[in-house]
């Protein structure tokens, strides 16, 4: 891809030797110096703006920002070395002004081969206990979930928008489920939004369940209920690790049999495409569960397919089984991938990492990775010298994707 610049990119070699400094200057075509910044993190490309105008008109051009999204970005080897998690701190402890009874809400990337933390950005958010629900990442970004607004962000600009109050207001009593996703069709990144009420107990709606959709190219929200099938009456259960896959977010959904603890489960996927909620199969055998009370079900992505993580509620049973979903189309493709049996000590998986290895809460509540082929606990997660409970596994990624003013 040809990026053009006003001006050529010249670039100030200094080589030094014993005796003196020598500099010059040397041109680089435009397609290969964009090439070489292109490999480079957000941090450095940030500062680099700085240097010449050429260069800010080059990393503020459209065309970059997807080279880059494709060469640094969606690189795996460097996307998925963090993790993203918030850490809440009294405003004694933090560097900034704030009033006596304010708390501090920061993102964070914990790197955890080299075993060391980042702060990233300061959240709007002033809760001692923040709950917190982030989705992603998406080209870099995430969507948060607070209790009372929605945001996007890219933690690696350091940029926020908070979402627009809904035009129509959901039932006092009803949940709302939220998912994220982007449509490369209209280069939108769109939030999902889903509620419904099971105020009764039978578990079955008492009012119709709505889908909301942002656009953040309109900047605006719209009501999409007639895409909703028929036969969908259930209660959604959210997943603490990234279920967008292929173009659709994933939701688990449950028919739960009154007076009963048999639980009839499905998919709930949302198309980003076309904005329209359609439903999958389980395996026949996990789509019946006679005690909803001792197994825990969770939608994941794993490799880059919908996958589904079983394991056991009761912490005294060590064992967790992977299913993997072939053919995205095809719902009689689910495979039984791994079964696992844990040392004692472990109570469910939170995450897929490399080389097989998964991310595992402990007994204690606390994060380790976990190496099923030697039954090796590499390290305890640990951050400024604190444990850290993790209630979400979320990759930091980032990219030079603005949040602000995309319509």
């Amino acid at each position: 891809m040809l990026l053009k610049m006003e001006s050529p990119a010249w670039i100030l070699i200094s080589n030094r030797t014993r005796k003196k400094e020598r500099k010059y200057m040397i041109n680089i075509p435009t397609d290969v110096f964009a090439n070489i910044l292109c490999r480079l993190p957000v941090k450095s490309l940030k500062r680099f703006q700085c240097v010449c105008k050429s260069w800010y008109e080059l990393i503020k051009n459209p065309n970059f920002i997807i080279q880059h999204l494709h060469q640094y970005s969606n690189n795996k080897n460097v996307s998925e070395n963090c993790l993203l998690f918030t850490y809440t701190t009294p405003c004694c402890c933090h560097p900034t002004h704030l009033e006596p009874a304010d708390h501090v809400n920061s993102l964070y990337a914990y790197n955890i081969e080299e075993d060391v933390s980042l702060h990233l950005l300061d959240l709007p958010y002033r809760d001692e206990k923040l709950y917190l629900d982030i989705f992603g990442p998406c080209n870099g970004m995430y969507c948060l979930d607070h209790l009372r607004s929605i945001m996007l962000v890219n933690v690696a600009l350091r940029e926020f928008q908070v979402l627009p109050e809904l035009s129509i207001q959901p039932h006092p009593c009803s949940m709302k489920t939220v998912g994220f996703g982007f449509d490369p069709k209209t280069n939108d990144y769109k939030v999902v939004l889903i509620v419904n009420c099971t105020c009764n107990e039978a578990q079955t709606l008492c009012f119709p369940l709505q889908v909301l959709v942002y656009s953040s190219s309109c900047n605006s929200w719209r009501k999409a209920d007639d895409t909703v099938p028929s036969s969908v009456d259930v209660s959604i259960i959210k997943s603490s690790i990234n279920t967008y896959v292929k173009g659709n977010f994933h939701w688990l959904a449950a028919n739960f049999v009154p007076g009963d603890v048999t639980a009839y489960y499905r998919v709930l996927c949302f198309s980003m495409f076309d904005e329209v909620l359609h439903e999958m199969r389980l395996p026949s055998c996990l789509t019946i569960v006679q005690d909803s009370d001792s197994t825990f079900y969770e939608l994941a992505s794993y490799n880059g397919s919908l996958s589904l993580i079983v394991s056991p509620c009761k912490p005294q049973e060590q064992w967790f089984d992977v299913w993997v979903k072939q053919d995205y189309d095809d719902d009689d493709s689910w495979t039984k991938l791994l079964s696992i049996r844990l040392v004692a000590g472990f109570f469910k998986p939170m995450g897929f990492w490399r080389d097989g290895q998964f991310l595992l809460e402990d007994c204690s509540g606390q994060l380790v990775l976990y190496n099923p082929s030697t039954h090796n606990i590499k390290k305890n997660l640990c951050f400024y010298g604190l444990d850290k409970y993790f209630s979400q596994t979320i990759f930091y990624s980032e990219s030079l994707v603005s949040v602000i003013d995309r319509g």
